[in-house]
């Protein structure tokens, strides 16, 4: 199952398969093959961009579509839901997609199913293949190979989170928007702060840097440093130069030696104390992880959106449709990932340890 799976490109009629080159029109999200884009130089449905006909992906991506060509005399046409895994909300009775964590009509969180016991039929089993699983499996559901393909996570297209609607976010978070959306809208409708991201924990500074806050990752990056100096210090000239290193069982007795001799308690009350911070620090982006980058995300997008005029704008404002064009590209511009920062992150780190070498053996 890919993104587009079950749409029609609306130039030449034909439904896209994930081996096909397609573009997004940058102001409805419209897909067309590539050619087909260079072929009319423009969007299809341009006509209708910033008008109640303007084109939107369905709420139920996970089945089959089929398009249906609009009789009325506008340009727009439409694409009918007809079939796949669902999940029906008991609080509404609204259908939503198979993997959706929320109701996409009134956000009632869905009970998750159990990916254990369930028994994917023919179209799973060939969704799994084609994204490296076994054959029979989602996908292999982990976090590295999730057949989840609804970028909102189950959340409302126009639901708003700290008076930011969910599209805008989707647009500034990018990659892995359908674990991050669920979440903070979960977070921003329970008051919540805490919500618990393994990576955050795991990788505290890349992570951070990764999704693009880098003063935060700076910091932790730069005390993170400053932590393995000061351990390889205490390390390479107070502990090791006092171990008997002639045998694995000889090392440690000389250790132990040192541990009950009161001279060297400073220096392993050290390592212990950088220890205990650093695990600290970990847990708390832990379980605060997702509030920040949230804060965050929602500060840049209002300021994106004040910088753009996308605030002021009325369904009657002038050059309205560049300006939302502008917005959304601002918005994936300043938003998304950078692998770059998360490279030269390790280059920092990698360095930093060759000077450690340097300066203390």
């Amino acid at each position: 199952m890919f993104f587009y799976e079950g749409y029609i490109c609306p130039v030449c009629k034909k439904k896209f398969t994930i081996d096909d080159d397609i573009v997004a029109c940058p102001e409805c999200g419209a897909p067309h093959h590539r050619e087909c884009w260079k072929q009319t130089g423009k969007c299809v449905f341009a006509e209708d961009h910033g008008t109640p006909r303007q084109w939107r992906r369905t709420e139920e991506p996970s089945g089959e579509y089929s398009y249906q060509p609009n009789t009325s005399g506008t340009s727009q046409g439409s694409y009918e839901y007809g079939g796949g895994q669902t999940r029906t909300c008991s609080r509404c009775g609204k259908v939503n997609p198979e993997f959706a964590e929320f109701c996409s009509r009134c956000g009632n969180a869905l009970n998750p199913p159990d990916w254990r016991s369930a028994q994917p039929g023919p179209q799973s089993r060939q969704t799994g293949q084609q994204y490296g699983g076994y054959p029979g499996s989602y996908g292999e559901y982990t976090p590295f190979h999730m057949p989840f393909v609804d970028p909102f996570g189950g959340v409302a297209r126009d639901e708003k989170i700290d008076g930011v609607s969910a599209e805008d976010i989707v647009t500034f978070v990018g990659q892995n928007s359908a674990y991050y959306l669920p979440r903070f809208y979960k977070m921003s409708s329970s008051g919540s702060h805490t919500s618990w991201n393994w990576v955050a924990f795991l990788f505290t500074p890349y992570w951070l840097l990764y999704r693009k806050n880098y003063l935060a990752g700076g910091i932790v990056l730069f005390l993170s440093l400053v932590q393995k100096f000061i351990n390889s210090l205490v390390l390479s000239r107070f502990i090791f130069p006092n171990l008997d290193m002639s045998s694995e069982a000889t090392m440690f007795e000389s250790l132990y030696r040192l541990v009950e001799d009161g001279r060297f308690t400073i220096y392993f009350s050290i390592i212990t104390l950088l220890f205990v911070v650093e695990l600290l620090v970990r847990i708390i982006f832990g379980l605060a992880g997702n509030a920040i980058y949230k804060n965050t995300a929602i500060k840049r997008i209002k300021k994106i959106g004040e910088k753009t005029g996308m605030d002021r704008i009325t369904d009657d404002y002038p050059h309205k449709t560049s300006i939302i064009a502008e917005y959304r590209r601002e918005l994936a511009s300043q938003g998304g990932v950078s692998l770059v920062m998360v490279a030269i992150a390790f280059g920092i780190g990698w360095f930093g340890q060759m000077l450690y070498s340097a300066l203390l053996l």
